[in-house]
């Protein structure tokens, strides 16, 4: 396990959680609407692309949560962070779920969260998305068109801490 973690447990990460406990899957969609409606979702564009791309899987769960924004259109790993550091503060295990496109032209981020004995899977960047009862595997179809790349606790934990290691999963 690395040092350094992205979705280690401080007061930022407490004090976000609150009292909320997750339990059920409808608490999972609880939680990420609770995410989604406290941070800014800035445009990802021609002016923002640079800062954007500059902190691309370089902050942890807790810096997200005090930044109080992500970029649109490249949130889900940084959601899908935040989704499983909250996840862990509240004694639930997860994994963080690189996705790539069938055609490696695309990569999304998921989670798997572990509620008893059963596993979900959630997409923290949707509004729409309901948890699924499973976990995906090598062979499984994400959204038909997706399929899994590399799982772990955090994206750190992938190798994955900054824009350019995005390269290596479209080789």
């Amino acid at each position: 396990m690395p040092t350094k973690s992205q979705i280690k447990t401080d007061q930022n990460i407490i004090q976000f959680l609150r009292k909320l406990k997750i339990k059920t899957p409808y608490d999972l969609v609880t939680l990420r609407n609770l995410i989604q409606n406290s941070l800014e979702f800035r445009p990802y564009n021609r002016k923002t692309k640079k800062h954007a791309d500059s902190i691309q899987w370089t902050r942890t769960a807790s810096e997200i949560i005090c930044d109080k924004f992500v970029y649109f259109g490249k949130a889900c790993s940084d959601l899908a962070v935040v989704f499983l550091a909250l996840c862990k503060c509240a004694g639930v295990n997860g994994h963080f779920v690189k996705l790539v496109t069938l055609d490696k032209k695309q990569t999304h981020s998921i989670v798997e969260i572990k509620l008893g004995k059963t596993w979900y899977r959630l997409d923290p960047s949707s509004r729409d998305s309901i948890p699924f009862q499973g976990q995906l595997t090598k062979k499984s179809i994400w959204n038909k068109t997706f399929q899994v790349f590399k799982k772990g606790h955090d994206a750190w934990a992938l190798g994955f801490d900054g824009i350019e290691k995005e390269k290596e999963i479209y080789k």
